[in-house]
């Protein structure tokens, strides 16, 4: 029976917009109707029966999926057989074919739906994924870092922002906002916290490090770093150096390494070749020792000019031994005075003018027959009757010993006994009309036996010896009884000729330095390089004060201590104080506690004594004179004191010549 023809609906136009939408997306909803009568028609005509492409082409009704379907019907009737072996794999395979979307073309993980077209299909994409089956990851992170402002990570579909250690992400999922670690109280535990981007510093003052173990700062030992080039000393954050000043090294500017105590003040130091120095030997032994022998009777002629500053001491002697004649010329209060003996009489005289004013004066002493006469610059000024001779006779020889700034006894057999040391100068000598010319020979080759050429008065330290006295510094007073106060009282008048020496120290027996005012050319707190006085007790610096220590002028330097102050000045201005008012205390504790028991009082520099023992340890070079609780200090009563320390005399300042 034949077939009824179908009839033809001509195709619709549809605009441009229209027809597009229509091929981009077909919802099955919109054409249920459609798509079942179409089903229904390709039952009938391929599925229950064989159909022709003709026939195909009617129930699809276009070339599109005509093409599409009927090739692939071809291939259902090639595998499961014509219609006619009513297969029902065969069925299946016929009725899946119009449908593009079955099986799922797209990608399962990245398409959100397939979309059956014509004889095509679409692939709608799930956000972060591309490609016509959806199959193709978007690299957000490839564009702008994905918008993250640090880290941006890339995943199938998607991505996600993270951020560098220190940093948390915000709401947003993009910014990353520092975080504060100071916030929490025990970032740093002691130590000072410092917020930073993405992270934090603890912090220690100067000489501390921190320590992440015991969260706390801990002091750098900085002598294991070498810094110091000799003794380094470390203390809770900071350190010192210290330089060998008995050898002559002081800290140079780094404050690291040590340099050469140069003279930053010329002084005159040329001496005269024609010149005798009275004061060389401390021991108080003469400097020189002669003995005349004659064949007949001798009389006594001596003849010399001489100068000094030193109010006592013992210009000669001449005679026999002890207990025979003898006659010693000396200073006293700074006149002449004569002590003699003869026959076992003792007399003394004193008389002339006062001549230790630091000018040349002839002075003579001529033995007449019956008589001794003294001559000041040739007026007489002692005239003493005498009852024998001084030369003696022995042995068919008459003999004289004549010596030069001491006696061939102890001072204390004097008739009335005088400090030998004679800080004097001696030249144009004659003795015995000038038989005595090894002298003269034996003072050209010895400089330390000749004199500056000028003088002024003073002390002269040449910056390699010291002297020391033994002083007492505590007194019970009368009215309480057994109650012992203690002061101490300096005043020195110094020209220094280099920055850098004790003045005046007290040393206790176990080379302890209890007190200390020394000339130091740095600040060793603030590691300064600084022109300074110091006071200090053991190794801590009381006070300081500033000083123009290379001018060439005096200066005065007063100290004064007691049991609750301790003041320092230079010229009369106070100096700065260095220690808190309890600091204080503690160190005039300390100092109490030495002064109870045995000290000595060095000047010019201090003995063997471990080089962190004081800030100062140099030899003072330069001109100095020392009162010590009202009372002067004289060099000559030292009771130690080295041989090149002049004791009344310094050379003045060498003025340069415009």
């Amino acid at each position: 029976m034949p077939r009824p023809c179908p009839v033809r609906t001509p195709p619709a136009l549809l605009r441009a917009r229209e027809a597009a939408q229509f091929l981009r997306a077909r919802p099955r909803r919109a054409y249920q109707v459609f798509e079942e009568a179409k089903q229904g028609h390709l039952e009938r005509e391929c599925v229950e029966e064989l159909c022709s492409r003709e026939e195909a082409r009617e129930v699809f009704e276009n070339n599109l999926e005509t093409d599409y379907f009927y090739p692939r019907y071809l291939e259902c009737i090639n595998k499961y057989g014509s219609p006619y072996t009513k297969n029902p794999d065969f069925a299946t395979c016929v009725q899946n074919l119009p449908d593009q979307c079955t099986p799922n073309p797209c990608d399962e993980e990245g398409t959100e739906v397939c979309q059956d077209l014509m004889g095509n299909f679409f692939c709608k994409c799930r956000s972060g994924w591309e490609g016509r089956l959806c199959d193709r990851d978007i690299d957000e992170c490839g564009q702008e870092n994905g918008g993250c402002s640090q880290a941006c990570h890339n995943k199938p579909g998607s991505f996600y922002c993270t951020c560098h250690s220190g940093f948390a992400l915000a709401p947003d999922g993009r910014t990353c906002q520092d975080i504060d670690e100071c916030a929490e109280s025990d970032a740093c535990g002691e130590a000072r916290c410092k917020n930073l981007p993405g992270s934090y510093s603890c912090l220690c003052d100067k000489g501390y490090a921190y320590s992440a173990q015991e969260k706390a700062c801990q002091d750098v030992d900085e002598c294991q770093q070498g810094r110091c080039e000799q003794t380094c000393v470390n203390s809770p954050g900071s350190y010192t150096c210290h330089c060998d000043g008995r050898g002559g090294l002081k800290l140079s500017p780094d404050m690291d390494t040590c340099e050469d105590i140069l003279p930053c003040v010329p002084f005159s130091m040329a001496k005269s070749m024609k010149s005798l120095y009275l004061g060389r030997m401390f021991s108080a032994t003469p400097v020189i020792r002669l003995r005349f022998k004659r064949l007949q009777p001798t009389r006594l002629v001596a003849e010399f000019d001489f100068r000094t500053f030193d109010p006592e001491g013992i210009l000669l002697f001449a005679g026999g031994h002890l207990d025979s004649n003898w006659v010693v010329l000396g200073l006293r209060a700074g006149r002449l005075e004569l002590q003699l003996r003869y026959n076992g009489v003792s007399r003394i005289t004193s008389s002339g003018p006062v001549i230790n004013h630091g000018m040349w004066q002839t002075i003579s002493v001529e033995e007449l027959e019956r008589n001794l006469v003294i001559k000041v610059n040739k007026d007489a000024v002692m005239k003493i009757a005498v009852a024998g001779e001084l030369f003696q006779q022995d042995r068919g020889l008459y003999h004289l010993n004549l010596t030069v700034g001491g006696v061939p006894f102890k001072e204390k057999d004097l008739i009335q006994p005088m400090n030998p040391r004679l800080d004097g100068c001696m030249r144009s000598w004659n003795w015995l009309n000038g038989e005595d010319n090894t002298i003269q020979e034996t003072v050209k080759a010895n400089t330390k036996m000749q004199c500056f050429s000028v003088t002024e008065k003073g002390s002269f330290f040449p910056g390699n010896g010291f002297a020391f006295y033994s002083l007492g510094y505590t007194r019970t007073s009368s009215d309480v009884g057994t109650e012992t106060t203690w002061g101490i009282e300096v005043v020195a008048r110094i020209r220094p000729a280099t920055d850098t020496g004790v003045l005046l120290a007290l040393v206790a027996d176990d080379h302890a330095v209890p007190l200390s005012v020394a000339l130091v050319d740095y600040h060793s707190t603030k590691k300064l390089k600084k022109q300074l006085v110091v006071l200090a007790v053991e190794d801590v610096a009381l006070a300081l004060m500033e000083i123009k220590v290379c001018d060439g002028q005096e200066h005065v330097v007063t100290v004064s201590l007691r049991a609750n102050e301790a003041t320092l000045e230079v010229d009369g201005t106070k100096g700065q104080s260095e220690v808190t008012a309890s600091q204080l205390q503690e160190r005039l504790a300390i100092l109490e506690t030495h002064l109870q028991g045995s000290v000595l009082t060095f000047v010019g520099g201090l003995p063997g004594v471990p080089v962190t023992s004081a800030p100062v340890i140099a030899f003072y070079r330069g001109c100095m004179t020392l009162e010590v609780n009202q009372k002067l200090l004289d060099l000559d009563e030292a009771a130690y004191k080295h041989s090149d320390i002049t004791s009344h005399s310094c050379p003045p300042v060498e003025h340069s010549t415009p």
